[in-house]
């Protein structure tokens, strides 16, 4: 029973560290302050009206 709890607790903390590495090296390759810059309006409008 032991073991059953062991693996149960080492597989949810291997989880855990590898969701946490995978978050960390995500937020430091995208730049957040990206999202708050708004594309300029373009001139024209390319859209086709069917």
């Amino acid at each position: 029973m032991a073991l059953m709890y062991t693996t149960v607790i080492g597989y949810m903390v291997l989880l855990g560290l590898s969701s946490y590495f995978t978050t960390y090296f995500l937020q430091r390759a995208v730049h957040s302050e990206d999202a708050s810059v708004v594309d300029p309006k373009p001139e024209h409008d390319y859209r086709l009206n069917l």
